[in-house]
């Protein structure tokens, strides 16, 4: 038995799929947009190839940038401030999805302003959607003088990587843990999970805030909430002590890659069987899979990390049962 990776994009079968990839060969998931003779693909859905045959062999509408009114704008401390933005009730129902995510900038800026931003909470009910943006650099530093207006693209979805675990859990035993900026796509995460009746544990560590801004977005009383600096020894202690005395049918780490890789550490040793799921922190700059990048190497093949979902299968070899 031998393990294989599939790859498959994001956007697959959605409204935005065949993209411009597939008028360059590069198409994630369909083997014939790769320039292959052969079908093997793992997609279950409305075959890309056709589609793009249909659409006279062009990629389908791209996503638009519109203006978007601001509802409120919240600053805490000296570098966060939280958005709520007005937009149509369909919009925010695509990204109610874990690991959604959206472009924004000053309207009065120029394109290459825009900067990714995770969706902390969409109502799809007001047509509302909130996120949370840390100030660290010129991009997001000239988000700080927008009172009224914003300029919005999107949907898009790529935001956590093993989505599909998280997506297909239910009734299940889950622990988030989650740090600094990275509390914000949480929020979407925990939100979903409690609609499908997960048991949550989750370890919320404030980062570089002066304070945990998730409070207001989450049901403590159907979610277990522990602070803690996850970084101390104190921190990684108690992380090891839950995965040791629980069993956790998956993990979520939201923060940077010396996280991700101490918690992963953490599973192999005490609960290898545990899904993980990660916050996607390479650089994406168009989300379109154009740009290269998010681009990173797994093994001899480069990833469009904005746009690819990796998922593992094993194969059997002949003779085996």
């Amino acid at each position: 038995m031998t393990k294989k990776i599939i790859y498959q994009c994001i956007d697959a079968g959605s409204d935005y799929c065949p993209c411009y990839l597939a008028e360059t060969n590069d198409c994630i998931t369909c083997y014939h947009l790769q320039g292959k003779e052969f079908c093997d693909c793992s997609w279950r859905g409305v075959c890309i190839f056709q589609e793009y045959n249909w659409n006279g062999k062009r990629a389908k509408i791209a996503r638009e940038n519109f203006s978007a009114k601001i509802v409120d704008k919240k600053i805490i401390g000296d570098n966060l401030i939280i958005f709520k933005m007005a937009v149509t009730k369909t919009f925010a129902r695509h990204l109610k999805q874990p690991g959604s995510y959206i472009f924004i900038r000053d309207i009065n800026k120029p394109d290459y302003f825009h900067t990714p931003m995770s969706i902390m909470y969409a109502d799809d009910v007001k047509g509302e959607i909130h996120v949370a943006i840390q100030i660290i650099g010129t991009k997001t530093k000239s988000l700080l003088s927008i009172e009224d207006e914003i300029m919005v693209r999107g949907p898009y979805w790529n935001g956590v990587l093993g989505i599909k675990g998280l997506k297909t859990l239910k009734n299940s035993n889950v622990l988030i843990i989650a740090r600094g900026i990275a509390l914000a796509p949480a929020v979407n995460i925990l939100r979903y999970l409690v609609r499908n009746n997960n048991k949550i544990t989750l370890i919320m560590d404030k980062g570089k805030f002066s304070e945990t801004f998730i409070e207001d977005y989450i049901d403590e009383s159907r979610i277990l909430t522990i602070e803690a600096d996850i970084i101390s020894e104190k921190g990684k202690l108690i992380i090891k002590e839950l995965i040791r005395n629980n069993h956790y049918d998956l993990c979520f780490s939201g923060g940077s890659d010396p996280q991700h890789d101490a918690i992963k550490r953490f599973l192999d040793q005490l609960s290898p069987h545990t899904k993980y799921v990660i916050t996607n922190n390479k650089e994406i700059c168009c989300g379109e899979g154009i740009c290269g990048s998010c681009s990173m190497k797994v093994g001899d093949k480069t990833v469009k990390a904005c746009k690819t979902q990796m998922n593992t299968s094993y194969i059997f070899e002949k003779g085996e049962e």
